[in-house]
């Protein structure tokens, strides 16, 4: 009778001991959970930020979609709308953002055969118009082709809250793109004797772009193939920002096609989404 009650006490304080081993453990997870507050929370990733695309008119509608296709990488998963303008300066969505769509793409159209001053007031009336539509503040603004003289045209007569964080300018043709002109491997500024009229007008409104703006030009060579934008006309755009904005940034990018070539360059995507990111 004393063995029995010896072990069920016996058993009893191995058990009180067991209770109280658990009941520290878990005190001691909670203070540790309670002692990690969360201290660092990235608003920036969840800010709507979109990515404006102003293409040259003369693309067709495959070409828009292979460049969209290698510039989205990434983030396909966000949504693509079409913003319209036209020459009465009249409104119009195609396509609505998901909430979720924190870094989506706008495809601006702008009417053609205008000079580039009324181009430049409807893209900025386009560019309200959408801010208000699509709850956003801040954007970054990728050009290719002739679109890239729009948006140089439009930085230099825009206001400072409506300019874009980061402006990406492809194959666009600063200093015209004639196969007359010097086709080497050149990416010095071009001399002022060079300068076609629309070089040099653009750098003469320079002082009027928004330094914050980081810049990146980026330019095509073709390898072994006729070429009618020469490698010197795109990069020619560094005498243009270089001098004002802080980041400025120029690439080339070779393939064995024509210029055309860099609307499906695989590389044009990871080159514009690390500059932006």
């Amino acid at each position: 009778m004393k063995a029995t009650t010896k072990q069920v006490l016996t058993g009893a304080t191995w058990l009180v001991v067991l209770l109280a081993m658990i009941g520290g453990t878990m005190l001691w997870q909670q203070q540790v959970h309670k002692s990690k507050p969360v201290t660092t929370i990235t608003v920036t990733s969840t800010e709507r930020i979109p990515m404006v695309l102003l293409l040259d008119d003369h693309l067709t509608h495959n070409q828009i979609q292979q460049l969209t296709a290698h510039i989205q990488n990434s983030s396909a998963t966000q949504t693509l709308v079409t913003a319209k303008i036209t020459a009465t300066g009249t409104v119009t969505f195609k396509g609505q953002l998901l909430d979720s769509d924190n870094r989506p793409y706008i495809q601006v159209q702008l009417p053609k055969n205008l000079d580039s001053n009324r181009q430049t007031h409807l893209l900025k009336q386009l560019l309200t118009a959408a801010r208000q539509q699509f709850k956003f503040r801040r954007f970054n603004l990728v050009s290719y082709g002739r679109g890239g003289l729009t948006a140089t045209n439009y930085v230099e007569h825009t206001t400072t809250s409506l300019s874009p964080q980061h402006l990406v300018l492809m194959a666009t043709p600063f200093n015209g793109a004639s196969r007359q002109s010097n086709n080497r491997r050149q990416t010095t500024p071009v001399a002022a004797k060079s300068q076609t009229a629309t070089l040099a007008k653009l750098i003469a409104h320079r002082h009027t772009i928004d330094s914050k703006m980081q810049v990146l030009i980026v330019a095509g060579k073709a390898i072994k193939a006729d070429q009618p934008l020469p490698l010197q006309s795109a990069p020619a755009g560094q005498s243009i920002f270089k001098p004002v904005v802080k980041v400025y940034q120029q690439k080339v990018l070779r393939s064995w096609r024509t210029q055309s070539g860099l609307l499906n360059n695989h590389q044009i995507g990871n080159t514009i989404q690390t500059f932006i990111n």
